[in-house]
């Protein structure tokens, strides 16, 4: 039987909390990090290769929002196709608890005819 909490959950974390996304330091740590970039680009561009201060911060705007958007698109994709996500767990959580619910509600006899009718099937 599974545990209430859905398997898994805080123990299966490696990473340390502002590199975790999943965590309000790693947001937090990530909203910096997204501001931060683009002015470095910025300066980078008008100081290091000369770029017109106008037209460095329209191309560096355009495109820092093209790369996210395209980002964040790719990562909900990804998760749409693994099934990753809150909507889905939430529909397999509950099907499991109606499972397990449905078992338990089951006499000894039912439960290991239904043990050998799956060992049938197996093979």
């Amino acid at each position: 039987a599974m545990p209430a909490g859905g398997g898994g959950g805080s123990t299966e974390r490696k990473l340390p909390m502002l590199l975790d996304i999943g965590t309000k330091g790693g947001a937090l740590f990530l909203s910096l990090v997204l501001f931060i970039v683009p002015i470095i680009g910025y300066n980078i561009a008008t100081g290091v290769f000369g770029y017109d201060e106008v037209e460095a911060g329209k191309w560096i705007g355009v495109g820092f929002t093209v790369v996210t958007l395209v980002v964040w698109m790719s990562t909900y994709i990804f998760r749409v196709a693994t099934k990753d996500m809150t909507y889905a767990k939430q529909l397999k959580d509950y099907e499991d608890a109606v499972i397990a619910k449905r078992l338990e509600e089951l006499d000894e006899d039912e439960v290991q005819a239904l043990v050998e009718d799956i060992e049938r099937d197996d093979f």
